[in-house]
C-alpha cells in the first residue's frame, strides 16, 4: 500500500499535465500528422542496423542496451596498469558469457574505477548478447544505483519489470509503476549527450516516452482504472502504432468499461495480426482467446472475426465509425459514442 500511495503521489501531477494536452489537442483539433513505425525498429534501422520486428517488447529492450553501450561519457585514463590491464582483458574477450563475467569480476575488484560504469554497460551489453535478460536487469538496477540520472538504464528497468509483471510478478509491477513515473518526468529534462545526433537523441526521447507512458497505462489497466488506461495508451499508440503490448492493452481497457467500447476490437484485431506477422503464436492465441470470447459475447456470434483480423492488415490507426459497423446483440448495452 506504502508503494501504491507514493506512486499515486507522484502519479497526480502527471495526470493534470495529460488532462491539459488533452483539453490542448481538442482545442487544434484532428492531427494530420502521418502514422510512425515502431521508434526501436525506427533506431535499430539508422543507427544499430537491426531488423524491424513488430513486436516491440524485446526490440526496446535490444535498442537501449545498444544505445548504453555505445555511450561513452567523455575520456577517461586508468592510471593503475593492473586496473587497465583488467578492464582491456575483459573487454576483448570473445565469448558474450565470458566477457560477462570478466567484466562483473572487474566491477567486483574495482569498486571506484573510473570506467565503472563503462564496464557495467559493456557488462549488460554482453548479457544481452548471451541472451540472458535477467543478468540484463540485475546489472541495469546496479547501474542505476551509481548513475540514478541514467535515463536509458531506466528504460531497460522498466521494460523487464513489465515483461515480468505480465507473468504475474507482483514486486515487478509495483517498481515498474513507480519507475515509470519518473522516468515520464526525467524525460523531458533529459539533456542530450554531447556525442549523440539531434536526430538520434529525438529518435530515443520518443523511445523513452513511450516505454514510460506504455508502462503507466498497464499500472491503470492492472488498478482496473480503465480511464485513466486509455488516456495513457492511446499516447503511446501514437507514439508507436504497432507496439502489440500497448494495442493489447488498450483493447483490454476498451472492453473491460462498462459498457464496452467496441473499438477495442479493432485494437485487439491489429495487435493478433502483429504478433501472428512476427511469428510469436503464443502470443496471438492468448490475444485470441480473450478478444474472440468478448466479441462473441458482445456481438452474439463470431461471425466476421475472422474478417476484422484480416482487414487489420492494411490499417495503421483505428477507423472512423469502426464501433458502429459491430452490431451488439440484443442484451448487450451498445458502444459509448465518440
Amino acid at each position: 500500500m506504502a508503494g501504491r500511495a507514493r506512486r499515486d503521489a507522484v502519479r497526480k501531477k502527471l495526470n493534470e499535465k495529460l488532462n491539459q494536452d488533452r483539453q490542448e489537442k481538442a482545442r487544434q483539433g484532428p492531427s494530420s500528422r502521418p502514422p510512425r513505425v515502431c521508434y526501436a525498429s525506427l533506431v535499430h534501422r539508422q543507427r544499430f542496423h537491426l531488423a524491424h520486428r513488430p513486436l516491440c517488447a524485446l526490440t526496446l529492450l535490444l535498442t537501449l542496451v545498444a544505445a548504453a553501450q555505445q555511450a561513452p561519457s567523455g575520456q577517461k585514463i586508468i592510471k593503475d596498469p593492473a586496473e587497465y590491464n583488467a578492464y582491456m582483458a575483459a573487454l576483448n574477450t570473445q565469448d558474450a558469457t565470458a566477457r560477462a563475467e570478466a567484466l562483473e569480476s572487474f566491477a567486483q575488484q574495482y569498486p571506484r574505477s573510473v570506467v565503472l560504469i563503462d564496464a557495467l554497460q559493456q557488462e549488460m551489453a554482453a548479457w544481452q548478447t548471451a541472451g540472458d535478460s535477467a543478468q540484463v536487469g540485475k546489472v541495469a538496477k546496479r547501474l542505476l544505483a551509481v548513475d540514478s540520472g541514467n535515463v536509458r538504464v531506466l528504460g531497460i528497468v522498466v521494460a523487464l519489470d513489465r515483461m515480468s509483471a505480465e507473468k504475474g510478478d507482483a514486486a515487478a509491477l509495483n517498481e515498474m509503476c513507480i519507475d515509470a513515473t519518473g522516468g515520464m518526468r526525467a524525460v523531458p529534462m533529459w539533456r542530450k549527450p554531447a556525442n549523440m545526433t539531434d536526430a538520434d537523441f529525438a529518435s530515443l526521447s520518443k523511445l523513452m516516452n513511450d516505454i514510460f507512458i506504455g508502462a503507466e497505462g498497464y499500472c491503470a489497466v492492472e488498478e482496473k482504472n480503465y480511464s485513466q488506461a486509455r488516456d495513457w495508451l492511446t499516447r503511446a499508440i501514437q507514439i508507436d502504432p504497432a507496439n502489440v503490448q500497448d494495442l493489447y492493452q488498450l483493447a483490454i481497457a476498451d472492453l473491460e468499461t462498462t459498457p464496452a467500447d467496441a473499438n477495442g476490437f479493432w485494437y485487439c484485431a491489429r495487435a493478433i495480426h502483429l504478433a501472428q506477422t512476427a511469428a510469436m503464436p503464443q502470443n496471438a492465441s492468448g490475444m485470441v482467446s480473450y478478444c474472440k470470447a468478448k466479441y462473441t459475447s458482445y456481438h452474439g456470434a463470431d461471425d466476421g472475426w475472422d474478417a476484422m483480423v484480416a482487414g487489420t492488415a492494411a490499417q495503421d490507426k483505428l477507423p472512423r465509425d469502426f464501433a458502429r459497423d459491430i452490431q451488439p446483440a440484443p442484451n448487450a448495452p451498445a458502444s459509448p459514442q465518440k
